[in-house]
């Protein structure tokens, strides 16, 4: 007897770490059945069937037909007799809703470095109810995955956004991490917001895409230069992502039908020269000396002009600097 109470021990204390279901309670890690362990114990106690741990918790059979009575497993271990103050209540989960995550606008075309709000929904899916006050992370498409750059919360019907400015196509995602009543999730879709370039225009057709279709060729230049602005510097880009400053130039008067050179130089050697004296909007700000031209604007009057300046820099209004400087125009 005292033996066999030994072993009941032993099958108890194995059971803690074992995944087998008993009253309604899942023991997780079960030793796997061997076909050896008839008793329904291994050579080092564990448990190995379900029967045998039926058996060691105040189960019994009849024929094949295993018994298992809700017995308490503290009543077990103290050897009390499990139907005089065991507890049989198995504990009860509550079960945490289900959350729909969404991006309300998943395809987006946009021109670079426009402003576009991007919005995201998070419902109850159980009740369909908007789920107000709770965090939502915005994550970006980068070489390595996904990434978390932006927290947002819910307002009162769900919904949340941010105002974006890309550069280059861009994916995006959200995450909820969830709560103590709620699921965590992450949105059903996944966001694009894809860049476009904007459309090359002739003269005679005049600027599209909310520019002026008044005015002369040079405010119509100094306006679409305008549009690039923050654009970064890079030396041999060509855009629309990025400039250097002879293909800023090149790409503004490109879209109002003028095909230009590549470089600053070049440049110069293909415009009618003018004295600064007389510069006028749109026309070109070369810095340097015939043969040596190594940097250019466009004039946007009041002694500033557009450019993408240097390396870590973008493009921007600035002041003409020099009071040497030549000057090209553009017909």
């Amino acid at each position: 007897m005292e033996i066999a109470k030994q072993r009941g021990r032993t099958a108890v204390a194995a059971a803690t770490t074992g995944a087998i279901a008993i009253g309604g309670i899942a023991l997780a890690g079960c030793s796997p059945v061997t076909d050896n362990a008839s008793d329904g114990f291994g050579e080092d106690g564990a448990v190995t069937s379900g029967l045998a741990l039926a058996s060691a918790l105040g189960g019994g059979s009849t024929g094949g037909d295993a018994v298992i009575r809700p017995v308490s497993l503290a009543s077990t271990l103290s050897d009390a007799d499990p139907a005089v103050g065991a507890d049989t209540t198995a504990p009860t989960l509550t079960a945490k809703a289900d959350v729909g995550l969404s991006i309300t606008d998943a395809d987006i075309s946009v021109y670079a470095d426009q402003p576009v709000q991007v919005g995201f929904k998070l419902t109850n899916k159980d009740t369909n109810q908007p789920l107000a006050n709770q965090l939502v992370k915005v994550q970006v498409k980068l070489p390595t995955g996904f990434a978390t750059f932006l927290h947002l919360t819910t307002n009162n019907d769900g919904y949340t956004s941010y105002t974006a400015r890309v550069l280059t196509t861009t994916e995006i995602t959200a995450v909820f991490d969830g709560t103590d009543a709620l699921q965590s999730a992450v949105s059903d879709n996944v966001g694009t917001l894809r860049v476009v370039e904007r459309p090359a225009v002739s003269p005679a057709r005049g600027i599209t895409v909310n520019a002026p279709t008044n005015g002369d060729l040079g405010s119509k230049a100094v306006y679409l230069a305008s549009l690039q602005a923050g654009k970064p510097y890079v030396y041999g880009a060509n855009g629309p992502d990025s400039f250097d400053c002879s293909s800023l130039v090149q790409y503004v008067y490109r879209q109002l039908g003028r095909s230009l050179p590549r470089t600053a130089q070049a440049q110069y050697n293909a415009t009618i020269h003018v004295d600064p004296s007389h510069k006028e909007v749109g026309d070109l700000i070369f810095f340097g000396s015939p043969g040596n031209i190594y940097h250019v604007g466009i004039y946007a009057g009041d002694g500033k002009m557009w450019a993408a300046p240097h390396s870590g820099s973008v493009v921007q209004l600035q002041t003409i600097w020099s009071s040497s400087y030549h000057v090209g125009r553009v017909l």
